[in-house]
């Protein structure tokens, strides 16, 4: 997922493009306990499977389980054997160093995800369910070891998806007619031990993109009194030597008005941080309007303090020497331009990224209420869950406004539902696999036959 930031100069997209494919440097010996070097060595076999795309779109338990024949189980089974993981075992991603860092182990690990749901959900269908089981007990220690170990928003998005796809095989599981309640009873027992880890995946990627990433880049920026050498590096995210203007052409001139305050631009980025990770620290709930109320007004408050020079450095301005004057003079009106212009060029949207792990979040507490419910042997509202010693607490809405509980069905089409990002329950109408950004997240305790007809 990139970073919403306005297009600085082209060098920018092309030097992305050269140095995305760059080997890392070489990294010191992993811990014991990482399994990932393990792991490694039987990730090329993955490399020979094309259909990811269609291994994703048959995960969901919405949709009809995936139709195998005998031979294409008995490879996927051979694929994913060699994934496990040890006592004590964890999953330890290389840290970033910089954003030209690449991801070699991301696709494959959400790749060996897939397939456990997939032959898990092929399982079930074939009436196997401790195989489906032991599958979907694999995806949920793999999802929380990434999650743990993750440290930087892109790492987030990628163990995002093994907790999605660990989660639908949760589903699956909590929609087969056969599952005991014992069986529900570990279930529920894993997941609400993962009440707090999206908040902890989240507070390390949001320090993660601090330290490893915006960081890096900041103090990658060459010492200078050249602009446009400065403007230069930004493009390029400081991954290239910067390049001067040719002979010629006209830019803003040397300064001696200092051009960038590496410890005051970093010291601001902390502080823009420290909301969201105390937001975080109280509760796993979407810090609704936080964005709008600091980061927004603080950014927008340096790109008007930047006015021309910001339009010369996203390749804005007109040309003309009387706007090259104005660039030069709001550049010189403006303390620490350079930082500022950094910030407003590499800080994220905060917000979205934070729906985007809390969802899954949702989805967690989602799945608590349906296995509670097959533990019950019929649906109830959260307060007799929690009374009858089912349920420890009722399953949290992390987008609701105030904080609430998931809304919940018990009548002809059981579910439970998140009010999502408008913070308004919408009747709990399902999108199939929640794809895309439904008005409501929904989970159905039956979904292949209720989906329809609830839509209706």
């Amino acid at each position: 997922m990139p970073h919403p930031f306005p297009a600085p100069r082209p060098a920018l997209v092309l030097a992305l493009l050269a140095l995305a494919g760059c080997a890392s440097p070489p990294a010191p010996p992993p811990p014991d306990d990482d399994a990932l070097p393990r792991w490694r060595r039987a990730f090329e076999a993955l490399e020979t499977q094309g259909a990811a795309h269609d291994l994703h779109q048959t995960e969901s338990a919405d949709a009809p389980p995936p139709d195998y024949p005998p031979e294409t189980v008995a490879r996927f089974t051979a694929l994913v054997a060699p994934f496990s993981l040890g006592p004590g075992e964890t999953l330890r991603p290389p840290r970033l160093r910089g954003p030209e860092t690449p991801f070699p182990d991301h696709h494959p690990l959400r790749q060996i995800a897939a397939l456990r749901t997939n032959l898990a959900r092929a399982a079930l269908a074939a009436g196997d369910r401790p195989r489906a089981l032991a599958l979907v007990d694999a995806n949920l220690a793999q999802a929380r070891s990434t999650l743990r170990e993750q440290f930087g928003l892109i790492p987030l998005i990628h163990a995002q998806g093994v907790w999605q796809s660990a989660l639908d095989g949760v589903h699956a599981l909590a929609a087969d007619p056969g599952l005991t309640p014992a069986e529900a009873r570990a279930l529920l027992t894993e997941l609400e031990g993962d009440a707090g880890l999206a908040s902890l995946a989240l507070n390390r990627a949001l320090r993660g993109e601090y330290e490893d990433v915006y960081r890096v880049v900041v103090e990658r920026m060459p010492a200078t009194d050249d602009p446009d050498l400065l403007l230069s590096a930004v493009s390029m995210l400081g991954m290239d030597t910067p390049e001067p203007l040719p002979p010629g052409e006209p830019g803003l001139g040397l300064t001696d008005h200092p051009l960038l305050d590496v410890p005051a631009t970093l010291a601001a980025y902390e502080a823009d941080l420290a909301p969201y990770l105390a937001a975080l620290a109280r509760e796993t709930r979407l810090p609704r309007g936080l964005y709008a109320s600091t980061t927004a007004v603080t950014l927008d408050g340096y790109r008007r303090e930047l006015g021309a020079f910001f339009a010369y450095a996203c390749d804005e301005l007109p040309p003309g020497p009387l706007h090259l004057a104005r660039a030069r003079a709001d550049l010189l009106g403006t303390t620490n331009p350079g930082g500022k212009l950094l910030a407003v060029l590499l800080t994220p949207s905060w917000e979205p990224l934070l729906a985007s792990a809390l969802r899954r979040e949702a989805q967690r507490a989602a799945l608590c209420g349906l296995l509670a419910w097959r533990i019950h042997g019929a649906p109830a509202d959260w307060p007799a869950l929690v009374a009858a010693g089912v349920l420890k607490i009722p399953p949290a809405d992390p987008f609701a406004e105030p904080a609430a509980p998931l809304r919940h069905e018990l009548g002809k089409h059981p579910r439970v539902w998140s009010v999502h990002l408008d913070a308004r329950d919408d009747g709990g109408i399902p999108v199939e696999g929640n794809v895309g950004q439904p008005d409501d997240l929904v989970w159905l305790l039956h979904p292949a036959p209720a989906l329809a007809k609830i839509a209706e």
